[in-house]
């Protein structure tokens, strides 16, 4: 051990390049913008479609030189998370990126600090995100769903990076326990739900209506699910791609078609549910006061798009009943109380993958002083080992060299664990940890006296 400590002492000092600890200030930063901070009329400004997903992600790595982000955009929320060399870099990159979309999409964030977060708030934030607990609808299941779409997008736009994948398997893995281990998602608390609960309001029952959907995407086929007892229901299901709502009509019957028909479906149904992911209304207020003009009988116009399908001013039509995400979060607000019951079991698996996420992170940070202490003793074993080759056969030197390595990877399993869990403080203590670990002050000085 005398003669590992003083080569170690003698090599290892000189070989650790600052350049290793590069990973070690490396923060994840977000920038949230959400139903808590923006109103609808705000967030559709912002939302994004796959392919402006995609091309932003795209340009972000080009002029940041950044390839670890996530892009999360749903009906509640636009989030950007980002992998940044320190968090002073992370929060200047999303702080120009929000000023250039308030500029270009026309709006203001009345706080900026509640929009911009630093790494420990941004890990948990995408962790409880993907738990429900930053819905407007808390526990909401399509979340999980969207998350794992924000991970496709980084993927088609090369900005994939291990760090962020990893907090994402992190939130993807309490998203799902949380919904098999807490009740926080029980009971049919959705936007689906809010609106068949608005059209029972309205109508009275939902059995013998006529139902227009539009859009055939997830929420679509959750509101056809909820319909499936509503006895003698008349389904209309149509879509810009009108195979897709074939699809759905096959499965839970009526007809299908494509967003052509959306006059003469309108004009026939009781309820219109919307939700296309069209970036401007399809249904327009001028055009929808022509198609009511002889209507006698209430039609009801749910909005789930964001941006918003439908135009505001279709709820100023006589007859007419519109209502959007925003208005749905309202309703069903009195029904949460067994929901936030779970909340706090909910927050325990939050903390518990987050802070696994964090070990995994620092684990990582310290892999390069891992590799160079390995390295380094790994040079003094064959340092020694040449030395003795004229002074030995070949058997015994060969049973020499398999002795060293198996001494090193012993010696040196309880430093490394110890190095791995110090995490944030390793940098600063690190030459400082080493010599105490292995005391080579001590052992070179028995070594020399020797």
């Amino acid at each position: 051990m005398a003669i590992i400590a003083r080569l170690l002492r003698s090599h290892f000092y000189h070989r650790v390049d600052c350049n290793l600890w590069v990973s070690r200030a490396m923060k994840i930063n977000c920038l949230a913008l959400d139903h808590t901070i923006l109103p609808i009329e705000v967030r559709e400004k912002i939302a994004f479609s796959r392919e402006d997903s995609i091309q932003f992600l795209s340009q972000f790595r080009h002029r940041y030189q950044i390839d670890d982000a996530l892009l999360l955009s749903t009906c509640n929320r636009t989030e950007l998370y980002i992998l940044a060399k320190n968090s002073h870099i992370g929060f200047e990159i999303l702080d120009s990126i929000l000023e250039t979309w308030q500029q270009e999409r026309g709006f203001r964030v009345p706080v900026r600090c509640a929009a911009i977060h630093p790494h420990k708030v941004a890990v948990k934030r995408l962790v409880r995100v993907a738990a429900g607990l930053e819905s407007q609808i808390i526990g909401e299941s399509e979340i999980l769903g969207q998350v794992r779409v924000a991970k496709e997008l980084s993927d088609e736009a090369g900005v994939s990076g291990k760090v962020i994948l990893r907090l994402w398997e992190r939130a993807l893995r309490c998203g799902k326990r949380v919904r098999s281990e807490t009740r926080l998602g029980d009971g049919a608390l959705s936007v689906a739900y809010g609106a068949l609960r608005i059209a029972r309001k309205i109508h009275g029952s939902l059995d013998g209506l006529s139902f227009g959907i539009i859009g055939a995407g997830e929420i679509s086929e959750l509101v056809l699910k909820n319909l499936e007892g509503v006895k003698n229901k008349k389904l209309t299901i149509l879509n810009r791609s009108p195979e897709r709502a074939e699809l759905l009509a096959a499965r839970f019957g009526g007809e299908a078609g494509s967003l052509d028909k959306l006059s003469a479906t309108v004009s026939k149904s009781d309820v219109v549910i919307c939700s296309t992911g069209s970036q401007a209304p399809i249904l327009k207020e001028k055009e929808l006061a022509a198609e009511i003009v002889n209507r006698r009988k209430s039609l009801l116009l749910v909005d789930l798009g964001l941006p918003r399908d439908i135009e505001p001013g279709c709820g100023n039509l006589p007859q007419v009943f519109l209502h959007n995400l925003d208005d749905l979060a309202r309703l069903i607000e009195e029904n949460l109380d067994e929901r936030r019951n779970a909340i706090p079991e909910a927050l325990e698996i939050v903390d518990h993958e987050a802070h696994r996420f964090e070990l995994w992170l620092s684990g990582l940070r310290s892999e390069p002083a891992l590799l160079a202490l390995r390295n380094a003793m790994k040079e003094a074993c064959d340092l020694e080992l040449e030395l003795l080759k004229d002074e030995v056969d070949s058997e015994t030197h060969e049973h020499l060299r398999v002795l060293l390595h198996r001494l090193v990877k012993r010696v040196l399993h309880k430093p490394t664990e110890d190095l791995r869990s110090q995490g944030e403080d390793l940098e600063p203590r690190f030459l400082q940890r080493l010599e105490s670990l292995f005391q080579l002050e001590d052992r070179a000085e028995g070594e020399d006296s020797s």
